[in-house]
């Protein structure tokens, strides 16, 4: 089923928001969002005492408090589907200083903790190892690293991460390379799952 641009953008959404509710209860908390860290960091291999994961749960800390006070619009700790999804293309699809505010100290330990062999760089496997945290497929793994690779470069920047990531979150354009930042919303052929 192809999806329309809008649809896409909400379809996107919710798939993070899926990925952010560690518990399974429809609402995001703190919580949740550390739990998704801890995550990262198993599928990762990362000892959890390690600088890199202390990063990892500083940076996904710092992101809770960042967007939280922008979608937990009730004030009452927890963020539901549409706050999310409100606050998402609300707050952060014409703000780029805001985004770049909440996601740019994430980026930067997630890239850190994907650089396995701490060579500076985050290549494709080790790319897909963060992306099989969130059940991507080896196959849609490595489409996804081609097309984030945008200056072809062999690896991922954290530059190329946060504007995957801005794409992800704000880009209704069934194009925009930030799409395959979860390479599960596709199938084979690269037409969104519905």
């Amino acid at each position: 089923m192809e999806l329309n641009g809008n649809q896409l953008l909400n379809r996107k959404i919710d798939i993070c928001f899926g990925h952010g509710d560690q518990n399974g209860d429809g609402i995001l908390e703190p919580a949740d969002a550390l739990a998704l860290a801890a995550r990262i960091i198993a599928y990762l291999g990362e000892p959890f005492n390690s600088p890199k994961a202390q990063a990892l749960l500083d940076g996904f800390e710092n992101f809770w408090k960042h967007v939280s006070a922008r979608m937990d619009t009730n004030q009452d700790g927890k963020v539901t589907p549409l706050e999310w999804r409100t606050g998402m293309i609300g707050a952060f699809a014409g703000d780029s200083k805001a985004f770049d505010e909440g996601f740019r100290p994430l980026a930067e330990a997630l890239w850190s903790i994907c650089d396995r062999d701490d060579d500076g760089t985050v290549g494709p496997n080790e790319f897909a190892a963060f992306q099989r945290a969130f059940g991507t497929s080896p196959a849609n793994s490595m489409i996804a690293f081609d097309r984030l690779d945008k200056d072809k470069s062999g690896t991922l920047s954290v530059d190329e991460l946060l504007a995957a990531w801005q794409e992800y979150y704000t880009s209704p354009d069934p194009e925009a390379a930030g799409n395959w930042l979860f390479g599960d919303i596709w199938d084979a052929s690269g037409t969104a799952r519905a």
